[in-house]
């Protein structure tokens, strides 16, 4: 067997990168021979230089490129990944090789996708988020501030000004998805696709090729088992993660201040300088490295999780589990999966200030509950935990059972 893993992004950016690169080592020591294919470097360090074979073309995300126009073109679809991926795979085997996509859309563009499957080699998407059909990638309208309801790419979605920066910025988009499926093939040529969750995956597959298979493969959670932490004994409640509008980082912030209660920010992102304005109290991080993420959860009485967005997982309410401390998470994304309500964590009404600022006042009065919460979710987690060896025996026998499928 013989893999290649695709992503945008060398580095961990966000959820999706960390999971393509952590499955790289898990892969290598199973004896897969895997190729690790990045746009944008640098290339992590702990990505295994000896086993792994590494390839980065080097090319900017479209942010950071300083020709806008370049941007646009190369954004859409961008011939010079496609070239050398052509490259790359020439003298492979496609019955005996599988091409896992993990994100395209900030460098990489659909023509990775289009070359793959052109030269005849099974291609697996893991689904991070929606960009698959949905042209700004949330299923979201930014300037409302609420989750899409539209039919993608219908007239009135495209009619919808619902981008995060501008309706120009939108009709880009709308301009790229229609590439990306005429000529990219995703998603009207994928036939096998990686959902992480239930909640992701209903509101995917309508949309998505109806012969296409889905497999379910976990998230890795890269926290080795320790004592859990002692929440009843901690006073801080922490976010973690991009500080914008639609992570939720104002309700919390809101709601904290309604509490009177420690609201800590690991993270960074455009809201960060305006919380202050909404609580004076906030503490702000800014971004730490894995170490310091664990230490942030482990000193904390609670996570809070308040992202207005669906999400399709909400990976670090897993990791607070796995330390053993209990989130507060919104009801109207897919973290709320991970959640017993009153017995793992708290759930609140997405976007309701008033609703999370009763639940943080909750567990800042109440430490034993706080800790019984944290005690049942370390339980739960860890009779079931989602470990980079289930990862990668999943993700194997994925690839055994695509690349053995006549279709």
């Amino acid at each position: 067997m013989r893999v290649f893993v695709l992503n945008d992004y060398g580095f961990i950016s966000g959820g999706a990168a960390q999971v393509a690169i952590s499955s790289l080592n898990g892969l290598a020591d199973a004896g897969v021979d895997v190729t690790f294919i990045s746009s944008v470097g640098p290339i992590d360090p702990d990505i295994r230089r000896d086993r792994i074979r590494i390839v980065n073309f080097g090319f900017h995300d479209l942010l950071e490129n300083p020709s806008r126009i370049e941007a646009s073109v190369r954004g859409i679809w961008d011939s010079r990944c496609a070239d050398q991926l052509r490259e790359l795979l020439d003298g492979c085997d496609p019955s005996e090789t599988i091409i896992h996509l993990h994100a395209w859309v900030k460098s990489l563009s659909s023509s990775v996708a289009q070359v793959a499957m052109s030269l005849g080699f099974k291609v697996v998407c893991t689904l991070h988020d929606y960009f698959s059909i949905c042209p700004n990638g949330g299923l979201y309208n930014f300037p409302q501030q609420r989750p899409c309801l539209l039919r993608p790419m219908s007239f009135r979605c495209v009619a919808s000004n619902c981008d995060s920066r501008s309706y120009a910025q939108k009709l880009w988009r709308v301009g790229r998805q229609v590439v990306q499926d005429k000529v990219g093939g995703i998603p009207s040529r994928l036939k096998y696709f990686i959902t992480v969750s239930d909640y992701s995956e209903s509101l995917l597959r309508p949309w998505l090729p109806s012969a296409a298979k889905f497999y379910r493969v976990r998230n890795p959670v890269e926290i080795k088992r320790t004592d859990p932490a002692t929440v009843g004994g901690n006073s801080a409640f922490t976010f973690i993660g991009r500080i914008s509008v639609e992570k939720g980082p104002d309700v919390f912030a809101a709601g904290a201040g309604l509490a009177s209660v420690r609201a800590v920010f690991v993270g960074s992102g455009p809201r960060q300088e305006s919380l202050v304005s909404i609580n004076a109290s906030v503490k702000l991080q800014g971004w730490r490295d894995r170490a310091g993420v664990i230490q942030a959860i482990q000193e904390s009485r609670a996570l809070v999780f308040p992202s207005l967005l669906h999400e399709t997982q909400g990976l670090v309410v897993l990791e607070a589990a796995a330390l053993g401390v209990p989130a507060i998470v919104s009801d109207a994304c897919a973290a709320k999966e991970a959640i017993i309500d009153g017995e793992t964590g708290l759930l609140f009404r997405s976007g309701d200030v008033s609703d999370l600022s009763t639940k943080l006042k909750l567990l800042n009065r109440d430490p034993e509950l706080a800790a019984r919460l944290g005690a049942r979710a370390y339980e739960r987690y860890w009779s079931a935990p989602s470990t980079i060896e289930i990862h990668t025996a999943q993700l194997i026998a994925c690839y055994g059972e695509i690349l053995g499928s006549s279709e």
